[in-house]
């Protein structure tokens, strides 16, 4: 076998180092993402998680990122370390997965609010990861022609189509959401949720400097039911300068009469001011699922809900909102 035809000829060696590079930003795309959501919380206590805000992050975002993605990560960064052309096709699917990971905790606004440092680390990773995608195909590529022999140019001819179509596909995967950054919506994961912006953020339900209000018409619900008509009220929420309050017409038990903290999701898409020590134990005001206007993340209208939790029921109070102007 003569030197140029040998497996380690100084393409097959110089693209063994493309696989190394491939797999070096590989993993910095995992540790910019365990970095941001693990990073120092911020000092606003608006933002800060409730017991059920901290369950909700751990099963959607902490635990899958610990007991799945970085073992995946890992699997993948191992084979591509390996000397064979095929190896760098476990770089490509780590950064594959890594790029949508991030795309993913990106969608979890609520984790940005509550962690400041996390939307800049997932822009790190996005760029690390159509790094690691690009540098891999390059050493794929240098595999697949590096070797002159009539019988690999005729396999390579093949696999250039397969090397062709993978490209495009991690390309549309790995680039929009680098290209756009972790504050907006973009990327393939974006297609498979809902507005995901809208009111994710508490500068979208609010008015910077001055009060918002919220006004509309609720109606009272008991669990379990019980054998009596339905109790219309009015209702208007006011939001200023972090601190709410509620009224009801007619005035009932239910308002808050008094401003009062209010604190972001999760979910995000969600306002929640909560009075402990209220009727029989403690009560929730919240405004959720929110609309806004179209082509903005401003909130326009949203569902408003009362919860009084007792010893023997569940008295709710629901209805809609609207943001006056």
């Amino acid at each position: 076998m003569s030197t140029r035809d040998s497996p380690w000829n100084r393409w097959s060696r110089f693209a063994y180092l493309l696989q190394v590079v491939a797999v070096g930003a590989l993993a910095l795309a995992w540790a910019a993402i365990g970095i941001g959501l693990y990073s120092d919380r911020g000092a606003d206590p608006r933002f800060e998680l409730e017991a059920g805000g901290r369950f909700e992050a751990n099963l959607a975002v902490y635990w899958p990122f610990l007991l799945v993605i970085s073992p995946l990560l890992a699997v993948t960064g191992m084979f591509g370390l390996l000397p064979y052309r095929f190896a760098p096709g476990g770089t490509v699917v780590g950064g594959v997965v890594a790029s949508l990971f991030a795309q993913w905790v990106g969608t979890e606004l609520y984790l940005s609010d509550y962690k400041r440092e996390l939307p800049g680390r997932l822009e790190t990773s996005f760029g690390a990861a159509c790094f690691a995608v690009a540098v891999a195909f390059t050493a794929a590529f240098l595999h697949l022609y590096s070797n002159r022999s009539g019988r690999t140019r005729v396999a390579s001819i093949r696999g250039g189509a397969g090397l062709a179509v993978a490209i495009l596909v991690s390309a549309w995967v790995t680039i929009p959401p680098l290209i756009a950054g972790s504050g907006t919506q973009s990327g393939v994961l974006a297609g498979f949720v809902t507005d995901p912006h809208c009111g994710r953020k508490v500068s979208d339900w609010t008015d910077e400097g001055r009060a918002t209000v919220y006004k509309g018409d609720a109606t009272t619900q008991s669990y379990p039911p019980k054998d009596m008509p339905d109790i219309r009220f009015g209702v208007v929420v006011t939001l200023r300068n972090g601190m709410g309050s509620v009224e009801t017409t007619p005035p009932t038990a239910v308002s808050f009469r008094d401003e009062l903290p209010f604190r972001s999701g999760p979910p995000a898409t969600e306002l929640l001011l909560s009075r402990p020590n209220t009727g029989n134990g403690f009560a929730f005001t919240r405004i959720r699922d929110p609309k806004c206007e179209t082509g903005s993340n401003r909130v326009v209208s949203a569902t408003y809900i009362y919860d009084d939790y007792g010893r023997t029921n569940t008295p709710q109070i629901r209805g809609t909102v609207s943001r006056s102007e």
